[in-house]
């Protein structure tokens, strides 16, 4: 199972357990640091481990701060966002109408200072998470009306290291930042999530299953999920 922890001087740490892995491998990825670790790697580990790969993470540089300019648009699936200038305004201010999210920064303001950056940022990103908790379990219900299946509840989180997780009582939670995905993408996630409340494991039933739901092209779409970037995700999902 994959474990987050965030560390005061190295940020972000996902762990990732993996079979065919023989030793622990450390690579920043993005705005975090992955440690790919042994599949049977325990846990009660990772203190000890930390206090001896400390001084070599600390060695592996954060990528550049990701900027968003002016210029800029950001899609998702509900929304585009962009940037208006108003000389009326003082502060930054959204509006949401018609698939637009109108970004109005104040005239002389310079939105390259890096707290302007995170003010944009957080604002977006409340924004995706108010359309993926309209959006998201109305897409789950649809879908398990169509092919005969339950779950539990859906929520809506903001995890940076996958789009979604089903648990053993079946409940499903997706992150906000799926929203940032092509819709037959988005679609793909859910479909992978509802195909876990029959079967828990990644096994061939599974994948049959899951195969016969998206009507074919599974792996097509597993790939191209995985690989997904956008510069709207780079900007929103990194910290």
């Amino acid at each position: 199972m994959m474990l987050e922890l965030n560390d005061r001087e190295l940020g972000r740490i996902v762990v990732m357990p993996n079979r065919r892995a023989k030793n622990i491998i450390a690579r920043r990825k993005g705005d975090h640091i992955r440690l790919t670790v042994p599949h049977d790697f325990n846990p009660r580990q990772i203190p000890s481990l930390l206090k001896e790969l400390r001084p070599r993470l600390l060695r592996i540089k954060p990528p550049p701060p990701i900027i968003i300019k002016e210029e800029d648009v950001i899609s998702s699936l509900t929304f585009e966002a962009m940037f208006v200038r108003d000389p009326y305004q003082k502060d930054l201010r959204l509006t949401l109408k018609e698939g637009e999210l109108r970004i109005f920064v104040p005239e002389r303001m310079d939105i390259n200072r890096e707290e302007v950056q995170q003010s944009i940022r957080e604002a977006i990103i409340n924004v995706l998470r108010i359309e993926a908790k309209r959006v998201l379990p109305a897409k789950t219900a649809q879908f398990a009306r169509q092919h005969g299946l339950t779950y539990q509840s859906v929520k809506i989180g903001s995890s940076r290291g996958r789009w979604g997780s089903c648990s053993t009582k079946k409940d499903i939670n997706y992150s906000l930042f799926l929203m940032l995905l092509p819709e037959r993408l988005i679609d793909y996630v859910v479909l992978h999530e509802l195909a876990h409340t029959v079967e828990m494991n990644h096994g061939i039933k599974f994948w049959q299953l899951l195969e016969r739901m998206c009507g074919g092209n599974v792996k097509e779409l597993r790939t191209e999920t995985k690989k997904f970037q956008s510069p709207g995700y780079r900007f929103l999902a990194c910290k």
